[in-house]
């Protein structure tokens, strides 16, 4: 009998839906992502990360659902105090310094980006963002009238808030097919 002896063939990677399927985490923020956004977001929910919209724009991650698509959207700067007009961050040789571009109007710029694309395609749905700010835990904030936090649960209480028109299934697998392939 002959035997022949073949290479394992690796499984596709997973989509991160999520219904009953697994979903493969390499870092302890997507795992924190995913863990709270399962606790809101029993059905009908899927989750992309690293979106690419253009050489420049990445999204870390995009959540489209039954309330519409959000766009968590992180910035890794110090920040301490900011307001609608300038961002300040503490800069350890120089102290307090301005911070540019302002991180909140690359965020409405993004969803702007993400609004006209789908527009484009015939899709119009609700998009929101949310700017996460995680090594900024003491930041100071005055009159921001764009959603922003500190951790993921600051996600979560987002998306619970947020009572928007119903977005029909089929919006919903049209958005997520542009999202797969700007995945990267």
């Amino acid at each position: 009998m002959l035997q022949v002896m073949t290479a394992s063939v690796p499984a596709p990677p997973r989509r991160r839906f999520f219904a009953s399927k697994q979903v493969s985490t390499t870092t302890s923020e997507t795992d924190a992502l995913c863990n709270e956004i399962r606790q809101v977001c029993r059905f009908d929910w899927m989750l992309f990360d690293r979106i690419r919209l253009s050489d420049t724009t990445v999204i870390p991650f995009a959540l489209i659902g039954p309330k519409g698509l959000f766009l968590v959207l992180q910035n890794e700067a110090v920040v301490e105090w900011m307001t609608e007009e300038s961002c300040h961050v503490i800069d350890p040789m120089h102290g307090r310094k301005m911070f540019t571009p302002h991180p909140i109007n690359q965020s409405k710029r993004i969803v702007q980006m993400v609004r006209k694309t789908l527009k484009e395609q015939g899709i119009v749905l609700p998009i929101h963002g949310i700017t996460l700010f995680p090594n900024a835990p003491q930041m100071r904030t005055e009159r921001i009238k764009f959603p922003m936090g500190h951790s993921f649960n600051d996600v979560r209480a987002f998306i619970v808030s947020k009572k928007s028109s119903p977005v029909k299934e089929q919006e919903r697998k049209q958005v997520a097919f542009y999202l797969a392939q700007q995945q990267e």
